[in-house]
C-alpha cells in the first residue's frame, strides 16, 4: 500500500531541511518525500514532511501562517543576520531595556515592508541570493510586503559575561515570506544598535503545532511503519472548503468538468471522495466546484 500523508516533524538544530528529508527517505523506504517550508540549520521546530503523492501539496502548507519563538541578541551585526555569520560588535545604548524593545516591536505588526536578508533563497537575476552573497556579490534586496499577526516580547535577558549585549525572546505569528532574521536586524536598528538572530524555534505551521510534533529520532525509528503516524494530506488544505464527490462526480473531474456543490461556500476548495482522498483542487462559485488541478491522492 502506498504511503501518503504529512508528518509533523520536530526538526533538531543542526541538519538542513534537505538532509532531514534524505534521512527519512532512507528510513521509511519511501522514494517520494519532501518538506513544506525550509528551516535553516540554526533553527529547530515544526517541519512538515510530505510522503508519496502528498508532496504535490507541500507548497500549499508552506503558504499558511507560521509561528516562531526567536532569541534576538543585541550588540553586534552579522553578515548573515544570524549567529552563523561573522559578528561585528556595536555599541548598545545605556538605556536599552524591555520597555524600549516592546515599544519598538509595535512597529513590526500588521502589514509591513520587510527587506529580506542577503543570505536567502530569493533569486536575483536568475541566481539564488545566498549564492551571490557567498561569492562576495551580495546586493540589497528590495523590501516586500509581509503580514505579522502578532509579536510579543516573551522575556528580557540582561547581558552576561561574554555576551555581545542583552537579548530578548520574541514570539511571532506571521504570514508567508516573513524572515525572522530580518526582524532581528531591523529591531536592532529600531532601538539604536545592531542585533542578530541567535536562535529560532518554529512553533507552528498552519494547523501543525510543536507540542504535537514527533522527533527526527523517533520518526527514523518508525522505519517502514511511518504511515501510522501521518496526518491526511488534507492537513495542507486548512482554510479551504471540502466538497464531497460521488463516483459520477469523480468521472466529471477527470474530464475537467465542474460538479455540484450546493452546500459549499464560494472560494478556494478541494474535492474528496467517500474514502476522504483528495481528488482535485479548485474553486466554488455558483454552487459548483470547478477543478483547477487534479490530484487523486491514493
Amino acid at each position: 500500500m502506498a504511503v501518503v500523508g504529512v508528518l509533523n516533524l520536530d526538526k533538531p538544530k543542526g541538519p538542513t531541511s534537505a538532509a532531514v528529508v534524505g534521512r527519512l527517505r532512507r528510513s521509511s523506504g519511501v522514494k517520494r518525500v519532501g518538506h513544506g517550508g525550509t528551516l535553516d540549520p540554526l533553527a529547530s521546530g515544526v517541519l512538515p514532511i510530505f510522503f508519496g503523492r502528498a508532496t504535490v501539496l507541500a507548497d500549499l502548507l508552506s503558504r499558511q501562517g507560521k509561528s516562531y519563538r526567536a532569541t534576538i541578541r543585541f550588540g553586534a551585526t552579522s553578515t548573515t543576520d544570524d549567529a552563523e555569520g561573522r559578528l561585528t560588535p556595536a555599541e548598545v545604548p545605556a538605556g536599552l531595556d524591555s520597555d524600549a524593545v516592546t515599544a519598538a516591536l509595535a512597529g513590526f505588526k500588521g502589514s509591513i515592508q520587510q527587506r529580506p536578508p542577503g543570505f536567502s533563497a530569493i533569486k536575483v537575476a536568475g541566481e539564488r541570493s545566498y549564492r551571490r552573497a557567498r561569492a562576495g556579490e551580495a546586493a540589497a534586496l528590495p523590501p516586500r510586503e509581509v503580514l505579522v499577526d502578532s509579536m510579543t516580547l516573551a522575556s528580557w535577558q540582561p547581558a552576561a559575561a561574554g555576551d555581545a549585549g542583552p537579548a530578548v525572546v520574541v514570539e511571532v505569528s506571521c504570514g508567508p515570506g516573513f524572515y525572522v532574521r530580518s526582524l532581528a536586524r531591523d529591531l536592532g536598528e529600531a532601538v539604536g544598535t545592531a542585533a542578530y538572530l541567535e536562535s529560532l524555534v518554529r512553533t507552528g505551521v498552519g494547523p501543525m503545532r510543536l507540542q504535537d510534533a514527533i522527533s527526527l529520532e523517533d520518526a527514523e525509528a518508525r522505519g517502514r511503519e511511518i504511515a501510522a503516524w501521518l496526518s491526511p494530506p488534507s492537513v495542507a488544505l486548512a482554510g479551504r472548503t471540502a466538497v464531497d464527490v460521488d463516483k459520477a462526480g469523480e468521472e466529471d473531474l477527470r474530464h475537467g468538468r465542474a460538479v455540484a456543490a450546493p452546500e459549499a461556500e464560494a472560494g478556494d476548495a478541494y474535492a474528496v471522495d467517500a474514502a476522504g482522498r483528495v481528488l482535485a483542487l479548485g474553486h466554488v462559485s455558483g454552487q459548483r466546484f470547478r477543478p483547477r488541478r487534479l490530484v487523486e491522492l491514493a
